[in-house]
């Protein structure tokens, strides 16, 4: 952030200088200004479901497997998930869905128990999905902004803005501030055995648009720093409305 050094600026020009940066960090315009940037809040808005494919790799326990996915989500909590990989010669399948407060997870088509940390986890994410929406974040009252000093992430200079509520652990957003879009976001999370709390970090490399919606495509994330997933989209399609079959057995 520039200083202001020429002893001959009037006070008049400093109290604008100074307005206009509190314009500037201000949350919620960080928010609009993402918002925007993605399209607007009448396209994002406008699609509550998505169904997705994808690729990528995935770091567990020193392998580093590579997957395929496929995902239905309809706003503001519903999901299914389907992931394959192959570890060690053997293939493996395993579905997610998240029903309102219903969680279940199976692998090759047997059903798992999941423990209590990973179920909140799980919830977790699902909010997180709604703080990724960025518009809920400025017409829900539950959510609560608050602007953090700027920071640098790629050599990009961002604006951060802390976003808690909705039984959300504290996240950190930051926002390219040239193109304005969402380009990382850190918050505590649970490593893939459920038993370590570890700083996750995600950064999104490259976005894409669908139905004049900026949508993330390339995503990275990391866990206390070292690598643990690296993803890729496919294919999208934002669709109004997605029927509640989609989601049963």
């Amino acid at each position: 952030m520039r200083r202001i050094l020429w002893a001959s600026l009037s006070v008049s020009l400093v109290f604008t200088f100074a307005g206009r940066l509190r314009a500037e960090d201000d949350p919620k315009a960080v928010i609009k200004k993402a918002i925007d940037a993605s399209g607007g809040a009448e396209k994002i808005d406008k699609y509550k479901g998505a169904k997705t494919t994808g690729k990528g790799s995935i770091a567990i326990q020193g392998l580093e497997l590579e997957f395929t996915s496929e995902s239905t989500y309809m706003y503001p909590d519903k999901s299914k998930e389907t992931i394959k990989m192959d570890v060690m010669g053997m293939a493996i399948t395993i579905e997610q869905k998240h029903i309102g407060d219903k969680i279940t997870q199976s692998v090759n088509g047997m059903a798992m128990d999941l423990p209590d940390a990973l179920k909140e986890e799980m919830k977790q994410s699902a909010v997180l999905e709604s703080v990724q929406r960025l518009t809920p974040l400025l017409s829900d009252p539950a959510f609560k902004l608050k602007s953090l000093p700027d920071a640098k992430v790629d050599g990009k200079d961002v604006a951060v803005v802390q976003v808690e509520g909705k039984g959300l652990k504290e996240v950190k957003l930051s926002f390219d501030k040239k193109s304005g879009m969402l380009i990382q976001a850190e918050r505590k999370g649970l490593d893939p055995t459920g038993m370590k709390e570890v700083k996750q970090v995600m950064t999104i490399s490259e976005y894409k648009e669908v139905n004049g919606v900026k949508k993330p495509w390339k995503v990275s994330v990391t866990n206390d720093g070292q690598k643990f997933l690296d993803a890729t989209t496919t294919k999208m399609e934002l669709l109004e409305k997605i029927d509640d079959k989609e989601f049963s057995d």
